[in-house]
């Protein structure tokens, strides 16, 4: 996968030229310390936006930039009156979209209450070596096991064991191809784990996994999913689905046979149509702009199928991720808890 170049011409596209002439709106010395790092940042952040999610995306990173510049100037603009001439790092970050922010994570899994055993297995990877996470970002992995008592929970083990190992071995392609081959390559294993189950007469049954994995590098998160696992992106006050369930009742909700409420009661709620366990298996890419202040969640459909995207927004904008986590998992379960229950949540701030 290639990406086109992040500039026509000699002078660059005329948003990269705006967007020079915008940086003549901060103090002098500000953008002499900051300014090239700052272009650099945009042009990456452009470059990745309009190839992955075009007009859209490219009005949403302007929207949320031009929110932040005009408060940002006058921060810098009064702190050079006042004689300090270094930007307010969160400033910056929100700006600039640079590399440095913080990761407020928590996770957990729960058995709910009607299910024998957790079939659900997570992980959150942020990388100890700096040049590993700048080259490669943090990893979030969600995967909810399907065959039953023992088959279930050893495909997801193998979901999030080979996804993160594929992933961060795999420094040659880019992120979103990294991605997508290691959750093909945790398929592999599923697929010969099952077929030495078979061949000893362990189990004659099929296995195979939800996969919903998410890599946030720099200002940008990619995801990608097969399955009915879940990553939401809450921006503003405002939640939003960004990926798509492979579902049945997906589907019915799509053509407008059913509403999203319908489904969560839904006799046909657990049938999915694509997932790990299969001989070829797809997997769908999506990719976000996030800024410092946003949430990420990622979760199963024990979590989501169960509780309205409201109640998800309420949590989470209103606690950290560690209370926010035990709350969705405890409002899941109070609906009944009909299945594992499964939760990741990210703030990104400013350091």
């Amino acid at each position: 996968m290639e990406y086109p170049p992040s500039s026509t011409g000699r002078h660059g596209t005329f948003p990269e030229r705006l967007y020079k002439l915008l940086l003549l709106a901060y103090p002098r010395n500000f953008r002499e310390e900051y300014g090239s790092e700052m272009l650099r940042v945009y042009r990456d952040a452009y470059r990745d936006t309009s190839y992955w999610q075009g007009v859209p995306g490219v009005l949403r990173l302007w929207a949320d930039f031009f929110y932040d510049f005009v408060k940002t100037v006058c921060i810098e603009h009064v702190k050079s009156w006042s004689g300090e001439s270094r930007l307010a790092l969160s400033g910056k970050e929100q700006l600039a979209m640079t590399l440095h922010y913080t990761l407020d994570i928590a996770q957990r899994t729960d058995i709910g209450r009607k299910r024998e055993n957790n079939e659900d297995n997570l992980i959150s990877i942020v990388p100890d070596d700096d040049q590993l996470l700048q080259a490669r970002g943090a990893l979030f992995v969600v995967s909810d096991g399907m065959g039953g008592h023992d088959l279930g929970e050893v495909a997801s083990e193998l979901t999030i064991k080979h996804v993160k190992e594929s992933y961060y071995q795999n420094l040659q392609d880019d992120i979103p191809t990294a991605l997508q081959k290691a959750i093909k390559q945790a398929n592999t294993f599923i697929l010969q784990d099952m077929e030495a189950k078979q061949s000893a007469g362990v189990s004659s049954k099929r296995m195979g996994a939800t996969c919903v994995a998410a890599v946030l590098h720099e200002q940008t998160l990619y995801v990608a999913n097969i399955g009915d696992s879940r990553v939401y992106v809450l921006h503003q006050g405002q939640l939003r689905q960004v990926t798509r369930d492979h579902s049945l009742v997906s589907q019915m909700v799509e053509r407008g046979e059913i509403t999203a409420a319908e489904a969560r009661t839904h006799e046909s709620r657990n049938v999915i149509y694509r997932s790990l366990g299969q001989p070829e298996v797809e997997v769908d890419l999506f990719v976000e702009s996030v800024m410092p202040g946003d949430s990420i969640i990622l979760c199963t459909d024990g979590l989501c199928g169960v509780l309205e995207d409201e109640d998800l927004r309420t949590i989470v904008e209103q606690y950290g991720p560690d209370e926010s986590v035990q709350r969705l998992i405890a409002r899941a379960n109070e609906e009944g808890g009909p299945d594992n229950v499964t939760a990741i949540v990210v703030r990104v701030a400013a350091a």
